[in-house]
């Protein structure tokens, strides 16, 4: 009998299997975001939680009084390799000395008549000479300027690392209240506390964005996957490297993307030793930190808590009818297991 597939690696299939490229047809990338979305709709879980400690200056209870889940960019998270992108180098090379990479650099200039326009008479005809000149000198003239094309490549993919790791925003949340390591290292030793959110049918706040940026079609809560290899971003990098040599241009200029969705496949994806944590994430591409306003369902109070901190966040359920639990260690059981009893409402 084969094994069922649990939701994050149903998640997995649906994510590698899926691409979506800027230069289809509009109505064809629509339809694909649908189902991919409404796929991801099914998987999600009806609560997930959120790890938080207690600050000295009461920002925590700040955003607990606004329904606010703040975010934050994976150059301040603990692990290094978080968003951290994996690229053969090499590989990016050869595909770079074969001929054929020229039909695609053809493609991209039947996309951009105003850039080709804009060229100086002297420019076209390198140009005209690079697209038509033979396979043999083509490579020659590829060798020749490996090495200044080796330290572009070399610049663009630290331009990359730092753009990842500080551009997107973050919100973590996990399926377990029940993880001694999850109160330990994201509540302040037991100190800190847990808010429970119903995720089911969460939709969105880019959805009805007045910015519509090319994410906002996108249900942007997702699972982590948990891999032992590092995605391999060289689509990406291509993109990144076209898009960074004409952010100065004064005219719009379209880069064709093989897959909208690679930022996500880098994103959502952590080393198989984080697997405990059985992460979600709501990813923004905002040039703002993301407003998003959610009402928790539960709370949920460190085994280490203060009296006086447990009496703050009681007061404030109570306020605002919500349930209070508090986590418990069973003194009569043998095993490693963190309980929860209701203490109000």
């Amino acid at each position: 009998m084969e094994k069922e597939l649990t939701a994050r690696e149903k998640f997995k299939e649906i994510l590698d299997s899926t691409f979506i490229k800027n230069y289809d047809k509009p109505e064809n990338n629509k339809e694909k975001i649908r189902i991919f979305c409404e796929k991801v709709q099914k998987l999600k879980p009806q609560k997930l939680f959120r790890y938080r400690k207690i600050d000295d200056n009461n920002n925590f209870y700040d955003a607990l009084c606004k329904n606010l889940i703040t975010t934050s960019n994976p150059i301040n998270f603990n692990d290094p390799f978080d968003s951290l992108i994996y690229v053969n180098v090499q590989e990016i090379l050869d595909d770079l000395k074969n001929p054929r990479s020229r039909t695609k650099f053809k493609k991209w200039l039947e996309y951009n008549p105003a850039l080709v326009q804009s060229l100086q008479a002297k420019q076209k005809s390198i140009l005209k000479g690079f697209l038509n000149e033979s396979d043999d000198k083509y490579r020659l003239n590829i060798r020749v300027a490996l090495p200044k094309i080796e330290k572009s490549l070399s610049h663009i993919i630290t331009h990359s690392i730092d753009y990842l790791k500080t551009y997107s925003n973050i919100a973590c949340f996990s399926e377990t209240i029940e993880s001694p390591i999850m109160w330990s290292h994201y509540a302040d030793s037991h100190k800190g506390f847990a808010l429970e959110y119903d995720f089911k049918n969460y939709n969105s706040p880019c959805i009805n964005c007045s910015n519509k940026c090319r994410f906002a079609h996108y249900d942007l809560l997702f699972p982590v996957i948990y891999s032992d290899e590092r995605f391999n971003a060289k689509d990406f990098i291509a993109s990144y490297f076209v898009q960074s040599m004409f952010t100065k241009v004064p005219f719009s200029v379209f880069v064709p993307i093989d897959d909208d969705l690679a930022i996500y496949k880098i994103l959502l994806r952590k080393s198989m030793d984080w697997k405990y944590e059985q992460e979600w994430r709501i990813i923004s591409h905002c040039n703002t930190k993301p407003a998003i306003y959610k009402k928790p369902t539960a709370i949920y109070l460190g085994v280490n808590m203060s009296t006086r901190n447990k009496n703050i966040l009681k007061d404030f359920a109570n306020k605002n009818n919500i349930p209070v639990y508090e986590m418990y260690i069973e003194h009569n059981s043998k095993e490693y297991v963190m309980n929860s009893k209701q203490i109000s409402n």
